[in-house]
C-alpha cells in the first residue's frame, strides 16, 4: 500500500513540474481578430419602392471571429464566377469593406444599378460574393459563411426585416402584404430587433405598434370599400384572407 501511494506521488510531482516547466514559447495562443464569414447566406435589394433611383447601396455585414483591435481595418471580398453570378463589373461598384475600430462586426456597402436603366431584359442581377485573404483578416469562422449570394431587383422581395414585421403587421408573407404595409406606413423596412445600417435608428414597441395599427386600418378600409376582402396574392398562402395582428 505503501508503495502505491508513493508511485502515485511520484508521478504527481512530475506532472506538476512539466507542466510548470513549459515555456512561453510552448503554449499556443489563439491571437484572435483574424477571421471573418457573412452573417447571411443570401440578401436581396428591390428597386420597386423606388424605381426612379438609377443605383442604391446594399448593406451587407460580416462577423469577426476573434478579438477587436482599436483601429479600422478593411476586408476583402472576390467574385464567385459560377451560374449565381450574372451582374458585370459595370453592375455594381463596392463602396467600403471595413471592421471599424473596437467592433466585431464589418460591413461592406455594395452599390448596385437598377436593372430598368441598363438596357438589359433581365429585372433581376445577381453577386455571389466570397471572403478573401487579406493581410488582416482570412475567410473562416465556426458558421463557415464565407460566401454570400446577393439579388437585387425590380420586382417585389420579401424586406429583409420581415421577421420583425410579423410581430406587428400580420404573421403570414405575401407580395400583397409587402405592398400594404409600403402604402400604410412608408416604410419599406422596419428596424426593430436590428438598428438601421444607414442610421443606426431602431424603433421601439411603441412605435411597432402605431405602425401595426395603421398596416391593420388600411387592410379593414380596403375590405369596406371593396367587393372581396384583400387577400394574399402570392407564396404558400395565395388566395387566403389577410389577417392583421391588431
Amino acid at each position: 500500500m505503501k508503495y502505491l501511494i508513493k508511485q502515485y506521488f511520484v508521478l504527481f510531482v512530475i506532472t506538476c513540474v512539466g507542466i510548470y516547466g513549459c515555456s512561453d514559447s510552448d503554449i499556443m495562443y489563439y491571437e484572435g481578430g483574424n477571421a471573418l464569414h457573412f452573417m447571411k447566406l443570401r440578401q436581396g435589394l428591390s428597386f420597386m419602392t423606388n424605381m426612379e433611383a438609377e443605383k442604391d447601396t446594399m448593406f451587407i455585414k460580416v462577423l469577426l471571429v476573434g478579438n477587436p483591435v482599436n483601429v479600422e481595418r478593411e476586408f476583402a471580398v472576390e467574385v464567385v464566377s459560377d451560374s449565381n453570378t450574372t451582374a458585370t463589373s459595370d453592375q455594381y461598384r463596392i463602396v467600403k469593406a471595413t471592421v471599424p475600430a473596437n467592433d466585431t462586426i464589418g460591413t461592406l456597402a455594395l452599390e448596385v444599378c437598377n436593372p430598368e436603366f441598363l438596357n438589359i431584359e433581365e429585372s433581376t442581377l445577381k453577386l455571389k460574393l466570397a471572403v478573401k485573404d487579406n493581410e488582416y483578416f482570412k475567410a473562416g469562422g465556426w458558421l463557415n459563411y464565407v460566401t454570400i449570394q446577393l439579388t437585387w431587383t425590380t420586382d417585389l422581395v420579401q424586406p429583409e426585416t420581415w421577421n420583425a414585421m410579423r410581430f406587428f403587421f400580420t404573421s403570414k408573407y405575401s407580395s400583397n402584404v409587402y405592398r400594404a404595409i409600403i402604402a400604410s406606413t412608408g416604410l419599406t423596412e422596419f428596424w426593430y430587433y436590428d438598428p438601421d445600417p444607414e442610421t443606426g435608428y431602431r424603433l421601439d414597441q411603441y412605435e411597432g405598434w402605431v405602425y401595426g395599427k395603421k398596416f391593420a386600418d388600411w387592410v379593414r378600409e380596403y375590405n369596406r370599400t371593396h367587393d372581396d376582402v384583400y387577400r394574399h396574392d402570392d407564396g404558400a398562402y395565395k388566395g387566403e384572407e389577410i389577417i392583421p395582428i391588431y
